[in-house]
């Protein structure tokens, strides 16, 4: 219930209460690699919302240790094609691009 809870909050254009509400869940009670991984992806998705490049990275980092299968996805590629902006200040993220799929990185 609580991660639908925070795809609204992103649809709505509301980031920070979704990372408020990100902030009260346990991935690791999560019953699957993969919904951990949606969870990390879905929290990326609103610190890029936000504006926060370092934090979305860090989530989108998290999504891929609990999940690396779940980085191929469009929402993932997009995300770490904006990131590539920020190349000189988030160490790695022109790789994490590539194990993602970005194409042309």
């Amino acid at each position: 219930m609580l991660l639908h809870q925070l795809s609204v909050h992103y649809l709505l254009g509301d980031a920070g209460q979704a990372i408020d509400l990100a902030k009260t869940i346990d991935p690791g009670a999560l019953p699957t690699a993969e919904r951990q991984g949606r969870f990390f992806i879905d929290a990326a998705r609103c610190f890029d919302q936000w504006g926060k490049p370092e934090q979305c990275y860090r989530a989108l980092l998290a999504a891929e240790r609990a999940a690396p299968q779940e980085i191929r996805r469009g929402a993932v590629k997009g995300l770490a094609g904006g990131l590539l902006r920020h190349d000189r200040s988030l160490s790695g993220v022109r790789a994490f691009a590539g194990r993602a799929g970005v194409p042309g990185n």
